[in-house]
């Protein structure tokens, strides 16, 4: 099944100087100096409440089941999901429309929610095609903003090879721990 990503937005330097604002306010601190890669990598990994500050903005083109898996995101995300109206669309009668019509849904996120979709949309108890999706995303923010490489993982990994579904899938097995260079393998099932 085909699918398409586009990363609309992303946090651009102003919007990281922002962050760094928030971040040296806690502590009592100003700087006008853009934050370094290795201090924007350090903020993303250690999830303080300043990364809800970046935002990012995906347009997915899915089937309707993978948008409504997305749709299951609510905190720090808002969706804008094409109708499937009758009166807003004639490609199909709505009533009769199979899952896997395909719908446009736009995401505006910030990093923190982001970071937690991955590790439920990476597990290898999500679908197959919404973990595609997700593995997606994550490749194009990563080849855009290389500062996340290491904050996408499944939860498994996150919780360092714990893991906590009903039916464990055995991928937890496969966690070396540690690295952090988010270069492990995203299980596509069948």
């Amino acid at each position: 099944m085909d699918f398409k990503v586009e990363i609309l937005k992303y946090p651009s330097e102003e919007d990281w100087m922002l962050c760094k604002t928030c971040t040296l306010n806690t502590v009592g601190k100003k700087s006008t100096k853009l934050p370094t890669d290795e201090w924007k990598h350090k903020l993303l990994m250690s999830e303080h409440s300043p990364i809800r500050t970046l935002n990012f903005c995906i347009r997915l083109t899915i089937p309707y089941y993978v948008s409504v898996h997305f749709c299951r995101h609510f905190t720090g995300i808002t969706h804008f999901v094409q109708s499937q109206r009758n009166d807003r669309q004639d490609k199909y009668d709505r009533t009769k429309a199979p899952q896997d019509a395909i719908v446009s849904h736009i995401m505006f996120v910030n990093a923190q929610e982001l970071m937690f979709m991955s590790r439920r949309r990476l597990c290898t108890q999500a679908d197959v095609f919404t973990r595609a999706v997700m593995a997606e995303i994550c490749r194009q923010v990563i080849a855009l903003c290389p500062e996340y490489i290491g904050t996408f993982e499944p939860m498994c990994y996150y919780r360092g090879g714990r893991c906590t579904e009903f039916e464990c899938c055995g991928f937890n097995k496969t966690y070396r721990g540690g690295d952090g260079d988010g270069q492990y393998i995203i299980p596509l099932r069948g």
